[in-house]
């Protein structure tokens, strides 16, 4: 019997995103290669359970403006917090950079997928969205995933392909120059994903526990998270 809602998921992810998120805050500062490993493998899980939700939210939704809607605002509320804590070093300001922004994204491209049967056309229409959010978090492997989800909608007996089939897509795009521990870590953290097969596999298809509060603190995590890391860290290394 399959026990997890999409409460219990929508809990692991923001869990296993502040993991990764603490990781990455002091990785110049303290970053020994067995913590790296575990905040990369961790933080896997985050954006398979955000994907495969948003699309489950994208069938169900009775207004998907809206929907997208919530999500470019809280992408624009964490825009700049998110600048500060993981692109500090980067020579310009990308608009579209946080993962908010990548899920809004992949609702415009469902919606207009919907519209399009011709799978040349939607394949266009998936590259196109692509290059839209590469500079957005998880880059090219975003889209493509909410992509899966949705052409998959509905048969659970797919997951475990498309999870595994991005984990050796992963996991070959990161084999590094230098074989050092951090490279490897950056290798072998891609199996991470795995760990989100037997999650999406037990899924009930249930909401679960979702009062306005959680619905909307599930979205304002997000940037308050970014924000009140990034302000720890100015506070102890000054930047």
């Amino acid at each position: 019997m399959k026990k997890i809602n999409a409460f219990h998921l929508k809990l692991i992810a923001i869990i296993a995103m502040l993991i990764n998120h603490i990781g990455h805050t002091f990785e110049f500062e303290w970053n020994p290669p067995f913590w790296e490993f575990i905040y990369l493998v961790i933080g896997l899980l985050t954006f398979p359970i955000m994907a495969y939700l948003l699309v489950e939210g994208f069938f169900y939704s009775r207004n998907r403006w809206k929907y997208a809607g919530r999500l470019f605002l809280f992408g624009l509320l964490s825009m700049i917090p998110f600048f500060y804590l993981f692109e500090f070093y980067w020579p310009f300001f990308n608009p579209v950079n946080n993962i908010m922004f990548t899920l809004m994204f992949g609702i415009f491209m469902m919606m207009i997928c919907e519209k399009v049967s011709q799978p040349i056309l939607q394949a266009i229409i998936l590259i196109a969205f692509i290059f839209v959010t590469i500079l957005s978090d998880w880059n090219v492997f975003g889209i493509p995933l909410i992509f899966a989800f949705y052409k998959n909608h509905g048969k659970p007996e797919q997951i475990r392909k498309i999870i595994v089939s991005f984990c050796i897509a992963m996991f070959l795009l990161s084999i590094p120059e230098n074989w050092d521990a951090s490279g490897l870590d950056q290798v072998f953290s891609s199996l991470g994903i795995l760990g989100v097969i037997p999650l999406l596999e037990n899924y009930n298809g249930q909401r679960g526990y979702c009062p306005a509060w959680v619905k909307w603190g599930f979205y304002a995590f997000y940037p308050l998270h970014i924000s009140i890391l990034w302000l720890v860290r100015f506070l102890i290394f000054k930047y």
